[in-house]
């Protein structure tokens, strides 16, 4: 009888720092080095679904992997030409979106996680690892911010060109979500 009062209590306690959660900014920024010119782009427009995250102690806990969909088609540099020619390199239109599944997230500090997941591009995938630093703006408010380098060539793609010069073979790419606990 004990025992199964002790479970009880165990998954109240559980059950109740088991936030359902909504990610209400979203922004994924893309930099490519260019010898001539150094190219930013930006996806405000991604398509993620809803973390499940538990508060426990001090530190939040990733309890299930998810998806993250960046439509190519959303990406914009500022220029509409350089940007057709990016979705075109990117797999568009057989493959219209870059995948992230980020499947787990574990506390290196009190701010920092490490992030791992897989990334698609091109119908090509990698597993990952990133950094992130996660500031809670109050109780029910966290900021999500870090950056990784993603390389043309491990995903067997062709490097920007301008002026038959080549880019960079690397992407930084820097992400920012808050989430909204409920």
């Amino acid at each position: 009888m004990n025992q199964k009062i002790i479970s009880i209590l165990i998954s109240l306690f559980f059950v109740n720092n088991v936030f359902a959660s909504e990610v209400t900014k979203k922004n994924i920024e893309f930099y490519v080095e260019h010898t001539t010119k150094n190219v930013t782009g930006v996806c405000e427009e991604i398509q993620i679904e809803e973390p499940n995250i538990q508060f426990l102690g001090k530190k939040y806990i990733l309890k299930s992997p998810f998806l993250i969909k960046i439509p190519l088609l959303k990406i914009s540099s500022g220029d509409s030409n350089r940007d057709s020619h990016i979705q075109e390199i990117l797999g568009y239109p057989d493959s219209p979106n870059i995948l992230v599944k980020i499947e787990s997230a574990n506390i290196v500090n009190e701010k920092t996680y490490t992030v791992r997941g897989k990334f698609t591009i091109h119908g090509n995938t990698k597993e990952f690892t990133t950094e992130a630093i996660v500031s809670p703006e109050d109780s029910n408010l966290l900021n999500i911010d870090g950056s990784l380098i993603v390389k043309f060539s491990e995903y067997e793609l062709e490097n920007p060109s301008l002026l038959f010069m080549k880019a960079k073979d690397e992407i930084r790419v820097k992400y920012h979500f808050q989430i909204k606990l409920k």
